[in-house]
């Protein structure tokens, strides 16, 4: 995939390591994984870039949870494989995010599964959806914006259907 702008901007988690554990009886990845790989990077992007992770939640009592999320698998990961995780809102209001996870194998930079969610912020006390404040929109439009030149993967907002042919 190829990118408007540089990749500096753009959030890339660390890499990651394919484990024997993770790998199904087909001999690759199962898609467990996959999800769970890329809810570990979306943690850590919310924690480190939009500061509104696990530290977050602990002190204000309100945290993002998932609406939604869709899963594209475009390529399989064997064990052994490095792979990292780019990540781009493309979308945002005062209580919610449209996020875009993209998998990229390590030695080769080969898009292997895309990941589309949005997250709803929640206050823990009352277990409803709630504006975030002033300075958390304030880091998600930023970060939005960095991402807004950026050539998204062609699967986002696909429905899933059975091309008859």
């Amino acid at each position: 995939m190829d990118n408007n702008k540089s990749n500096e901007t753009i959030f890339q988690s660390n890499i990651q390591n394919v484990k024997k554990e993770w790998i199904d009886y087909n001999g690759h990845m199962n898609v467990a994984y996959y999800t769970l790989a890329f809810d570990n990077s979306l943690d850590d992007f919310l924690e480190t870039i939009l500061e509104i992770g696990p530290t977050f939640v602990n002190k204000e009592k309100q945290g993002p949870y998932s609406l939604q999320a869709n899963y594209h698998y475009l390529d399989e990961l064997i064990l052994g494989d490095k792979f990292f995780v780019k990540i781009y809102i493309i979308d945002s209001d005062k209580k919610k995010v449209h996020i875009v996870l993209e998998m990229i194998e390590f030695k080769t930079k080969r898009q292997v599964a895309v990941c589309e969610t949005l997250l709803i912020n929640v206050d823990l006390n009352i277990r409803k959806s709630v504006n975030y404040g002033p300075d958390v929109i304030k880091k998600i439009e930023q970060y939005e914006a960095t991402c807004s030149e950026i050539k998204l993967p062609l699967q986002i907002g696909k429905s899933i259907k059975i091309i008859k042919k």
